[in-house]
């Protein structure tokens, strides 16, 4: 499905936006793709779009160079541009074939037309039948809800309600690989549950193969079963999340307010450890001493008034795959 090697692009500034990456996604794999602002996640994806060409390095989609596509290969693909093409205010965006592509988040719905004449434009342009069209804007809005706000133009729109109306336009006529940066801006938490099982659907029902950028971690983990992390334009991470959480989630903390003096850790095999008035707050590897042990080694020598065992959430780990331990 994509295929991506040694890809490199730099900037006048001389800044590396991608560095020498390389991968290969697979038909109906969902892939979470990490970093943080500026780590190069969005050149990645102008890239894969046909946006940018590499400056050195190739791509390969749909096992040809995206600047090469014709619109058959365009109509094949969906994105959802996310918050930063929104606020822009950006119109069409171009892929290098016509606009029938209807492509691209804020690009797919036109500010002149209401929301309603939009899907019928989709519909023509990807020729779905009627029955069949009508068939999927209803799961779609059941969902998402956009019937309601039909007969608006696009900038009469909060941002939850534009971000709703632009996942149900490309999702309509469910495309082959779907590419979402930050689709869940403004989106409430029914609305996010609704859409994660649309995706799971879509990728499980139309072999479809979704890409994921965002910061929040958790909506990848719902959704993706592999995940890239970028960091200055290079690839740190490319992997599942259970790898992730066996290599990074042996690192738990304990806190404990004691009664009387602060123990003598000496004798335990503890990373590190802080102490502020009767407070102690210890780091150590699960995988060498248990909780267990701790817990009995300070409760049997020293009276205790509180004791908190922290186990590292998903987004800690990945925090200390960008380095250090997570406080």
């Amino acid at each position: 499905m994509i295929i991506v090697k040694n890809a490199v692009k730099i900037f006048d500034n001389e800044i590396h936006a991608t560095d020498n990456v390389s991968f290969h996604i697979s038909s109906c794999e969902k892939v979470g793709l990490i970093g943080v602002n500026g780590a190069g996640k969005t050149t990645l994806i102008r890239l894969i779009c046909g946006l940018l060409r590499p400056d050195s390095g190739y791509i390969r989609v749909f096992r040809r160079e995206p600047l090469s596509w014709d619109k058959t290969i365009g109509m094949k693909m969906g994105m959802v541009y996310g918050l930063g093409a929104i606020l822009a205010g950006k119109g069409k965006v171009s892929f290098g074939f016509d606009a029938l592509s209807c492509f691209a988040g804020s690009g797919n719905l036109d500010s002149e037309l209401t929301i309603k004449n939009n899907f019928e434009l989709i519909q023509t342009i990807y020729r779905i039948p009627q029955d069949l069209f009508w068939s999927r804007f209803d799961e779609l809005d059941e969902a998402l809800g956009v019937k309601e706000y039909m007969n608006y133009h696009i900038n009469q729109l909060s941002l939850g309600q534009k971000m709703r109306a632009e996942i149900a336009s490309v999702l309509i006529y469910e495309p082959e690989l779907l590419i979402l940066d930050e689709p869940f801006v403004g989106i409430d938490v029914s609305a996010k549950e609704a859409i994660r099982m649309l995706l799971k659907k879509l990728s499980m029902n139309k072999n479809t193969t979704i890409i994921l950028a965002t910061h929040n971690v958790e909506e990848i983990e719902k959704i993706c079963n592999r995940v890239m992390f970028l960091d200055r334009g290079k690839m740190i991470y490319d992997g599942s999340f259970d790898k992730i959480k066996y290599l990074h989630g042996c690192m738990n903390t304990i806190s404990v307010e004691f009664d009387e003096k602060i123990p003598d850790l000496q004798d335990l095999p503890i990373v590190k450890y802080e102490i502020e008035n009767h407070r102690m707050k210890a780091w150590y590897n699960s995988d060498i001493v248990s909780a267990k042990e701790i817990t009995a080694f300070i409760v049997s020598r020293y009276r205790i008034k509180d004791l908190l065992i922290h186990k590292p959430t998903i987004e800690e780990m990945i925090k200390s795959i960008y380095g250090g331990i997570s406080t």
